[in-house]
């Protein structure tokens, strides 16, 4: 199944990705602690830079890289090329994080704005009117008449029994059930339901029309022990569910364009581009006013990439997408992948990284999307001790080919696959607790992004990822602790 640019996505890389690093790495090649009370002290030893004098000067940090890596593998290649940002400050911070709920106020504000003039009705109440429910019934009815059970042909008639108990019970439910989707909501009020396995969840959910799929869609969860309270097998859908840490406020408007985008192009520093009237910076101007309209400050727009209906020259429709960021005194948090993970991907505790994506066209915004707000509380360490970049760029001409090595099965078929690093940024990034999902510490980290071409066997570049949707989040091929030199691992995301 496709997915939309609003959908945060875990990118598969060839091979090796960060995700195959067991922990974090050191130039040495020792593991280092998760103990964030170590990094804290570690930061705040004393500090190698004056104040007064730029990050740039102080960690004598290049405009820009140029190097050829050696790797293990004669098809694959690794290449910076790539401008480097730092902040325009003398100095970073660490700061207490910890994941946020969104208030019931800051909800109405929201529905109150990206609503306005539409009718909205309960997004439960689809479920409970006459036409949904004998939907329903007949479903279940053709299954038991054509003997097509849910499950394993060979798993015996229980199926059966089990269908006609439900189809009783929506029989009773019809009798009583309503003919459309009641009032229309004048508010937005948040409510708390149970999940599965003991779990809750506060949410708002509005939909302006009686059918499917919606065109016009505002939704609101928060996360009190979702989907569960603890790691639990659940039977009936064959599942293993953990706790997770995702509150999320999602806003679509699927009348004027669909609803699957493709991205196409970065087209930040373009001054105009021909699919759209909009320029790229009034794209970002907008996306700025939407923000501060909100009382949202401290997030800034980032990018804004071009997006299309279909991949490449066969898209008809086009629209923008516009990354946006947190920004702590002065400085960007980036996310690098889509969650952390506490106990492995299959069952293990997931908290996600803050994302937020506004997506608009020559006639405004049609989307809004943002999840796992950050609490920002104290600063631990006002000026963190960080290693020069020197030793942060040995690290990562030690690590990039280690990291991102692929796989000799998966280079069969290819003359060639390299990676092209094309810009370095330092910025703040989540470090979690160890085991937690709901609190940690913004750390400086350097993060090395870029591109990877695929080379097949007749010397034409293999398009690779033109047919699937991707997020505008950008995914490092490494991740840099600023203050000890480790290599993140982005699914422990240490």
């Amino acid at each position: 199944m496709k997915k939309t640019i609003v959908v945060l996505l875990a990118c598969a890389l060839l091979g090796g990705m960060l995700s195959a690093c067991g922990g974090a790495y050191t130039p040495g090649g020792q593991n280092v602690s998760r103990d964030t009370e170590q990094m804290i002290a570690t930061a705040a030893l004393p500090a190698g830079t004056a104040e007064g004098r730029t990050l740039r000067g102080a960690l004598g940090v290049p405009e820009r890289v140029e190097e050829t890596l050696p790797t293990r593998m004669e098809k694959f290649s690794i290449q910076i090329a790539a401008d480097v940002s730092v902040p325009d400050t003398d100095h970073l911070s660490v700061y207490r994080v910890s994941a946020a709920e969104f208030s019931e106020d800051f909800v109405a504000k929201a529905f109150d704005y990206l609503c306005k003039g539409e009718t909205m009705y309960d997004y439960s109440n689809l479920f409970k009117t006459k036409d949904w429910i004998q939907g329903q019934i007949n479903s279940m009815q053709r299954d038991l008449d054509m003997n097509d059970s849910p499950d394993d042909p060979s798993g015996g008639d229980a199926w059966r029994a089990d269908y006609e108990a439900e189809i009783a019970e929506l029989k009773l439910e019809l009798a009583n059930a309503r003919d459309d989707l009641g009032d229309p909501l004048t508010e937005a009020k948040l409510s708390m339901e149970e999940t599965a396995g003991n779990g809750k969840q506060e949410k708002f959910e509005a939909v302006n029309t009686p059918n499917m799929p919606c065109t016009v869609e505002f939704y609101v969860r928060n996360n009190v022990n979702d989907p569960t309270d603890e790691v639990r097998y659940i039977e009936r859908t064959n599942t293993t569910v953990a706790p997770r840490s995702e509150a999320g406020l999602y806003y679509n408007d699927h009348r004027r364009v669909g609803s699957e985008w493709y991205q196409l192009r970065d087209v930040t520093n373009e001054a105009s581009i021909a699919e759209l009237k909009t320029t790229p910076q009034e794209a970002l101007e907008q996306v700025a006013a939407i923000l501060k309209t909100l009382g949202m400050e401290q997030m800034n727009p980032l990018r804004v990439v071009l997006a299309g209906d279909a991949a490449g020259a066969d898209a008809k429709n086009y629209i923008y997408g516009v990354e946006v960021c947190r920004v702590v005194d002065g400085v960007e948090v980036r996310s690098p992948y889509s969650r952390t993970y506490v106990g492995g991907l299959d069952g293990g505790y997931e908290w996600a990284y803050e994302t937020f994506e506004v997506l608009l066209d020559d006639e405004g915004i049609i989307g809004l999307n943002w999840t796992s707000p950050l609490t920002v509380g104290s600063v631990e360490v006002e000026r963190a001790n960080l290693l020069p970049f020197a030793s942060i760029l040995t690290v990562a001409k030690n690590m990039l080919g280690v990291v991102n090595e692929p796989l000799e099965t998966d280079l069969k078929e290819y003359q060639s696959v390299s990676i092209k690093i094309d810009h370095i940024t330092l910025s703040l990034q989540r470090i979690p607790n160890a085991d937690s999902i709901q609190d940690g510490l913004l750390v400086p980290v350097w993060n090395f992004y870029g591109q990877e071409h695929f080379i097949l066997s007749d010397g034409q570049e293999e398009n690779r990822g033109n047919d699937l949707a991707v997020s505008l989040r950008q995914e490092p091929y490494l991740s840099i602790n600023a203050i000890d030199g480790s290599v993140i691992n982005k699914t422990l995301g240490y």
